[in-house]
């Protein structure tokens, strides 16, 4: 991994933060993750119209992946819904590095140095230890989130390695989620909680969701030439942007573990790019 891929997951690691403290913020964390991922999608038409589909050796990762990132917004949603961001977002951020790196290696290939397996221990090891205590249910569902992750994480770097293309793959992907996260949220909510959530926050629902799609671009543009269990470690130190902005933005408290958890992923973050 260059320093210039170390340095854009980092960056990705701050807009992923950003956008789910928007979405745990919202009154109905379901229909927050539907008008952010929805900005995406909108973005994503123009870029779809100019450039066209990806090739279609991606084809099938995508309508893999689209069904996996369904599942992945319904989890995360519920989660947010019945504990804390702080309880939450560890979790499931903290699960996905090591699925990914045995995944990577095992399923696509991918070669990591011991020092670089280390890091990602490190990182996920420190992410989880920032849980708080916190509901049986919210747990139990912030787990499942860290599987869809791993899953998409892994189905969207295949995809992009066998279309060799990350800009129109990322497109595709945002408007079929789009479409079929509409669907399914319509059914559940209705369209008056949908217009009601959008009018309510129209900036700051825009805004996170540009930083969505932003973020994930920059993972699967790094996920084209890095191994993903690498890529997938150092994107989970959102987690550390994300305490921070709980203690900002939401009251949330930050204790000396948090602290300690934080210097932690960094020391891993390091070790990442040291053995890379």
């Amino acid at each position: 991994m260059s320093l210039a891929t170390f340095v854009m997951v980092l960056v990705a690691a701050m807009l992923h933060a950003a956008w789910n403290l928007a979405m745990k913020d919202s009154g109905d964390r379901l229909v927050a993750a539907w008008a952010i991922m929805g900005v995406g999608g909108l973005a994503s038409v123009p870029v779809l119209a100019a450039l066209g589909p990806p090739p279609s050796a991606a084809l099938g990762w995508l309508g893999v992946s689209v069904c996996i990132h369904v599942g992945y917004a319904l989890a995360l949603a519920r989660a947010y819904e019945l504990t804390d961001l702080a309880v939450a977002y560890p979790v499931a951020r903290g699960t996905a590095p090591l699925l990914v790196t045995i995944g990577g290696v095992t399923l696509l290939g991918d070669s990591i140095a011991p020092l670089g397996v280390v890091g990602v221990v490190v990182v996920s090891a420190a992410l989880m230890s920032m849980m708080r205590r916190g509901s049986l249910a919210g747990y139990r569902w912030a787990v499942l989130t860290g599987l869809f992750i791993a899953g998409y994480t892994l189905s969207d770097g295949a995809g992009v390695r066998a279309g060799d293309d990350a800009i129109r793959y990322i497109a595709v992907l945002f408007v079929l989620q789009t479409l079929v996260l509409s669907v399914v949220v319509l059914r559940m909510r209705g369209s008056g909680a949908m217009a009601a959530a959008v009018r309510a926050q129209p900036l700051r629902l825009t805004l996170a969701g540009l930083g969505g799609v932003t973020a994930y671009l920059l993972v699967l543009i790094a996920s084209r030439t890095s191994p993903l269990g690498l890529v997938s470690g150092l994107r989970e130190t959102s987690t550390a942007f994300g305490a921070l902005g709980g203690y900002l933005f939401l009251g949330e408290s930050v204790t000396p573990k948090h602290a300690a958890a934080i210097a932690a992923a960094i020391v891993g973050a390091l070790l990442i790019l040291a053995g890379s």
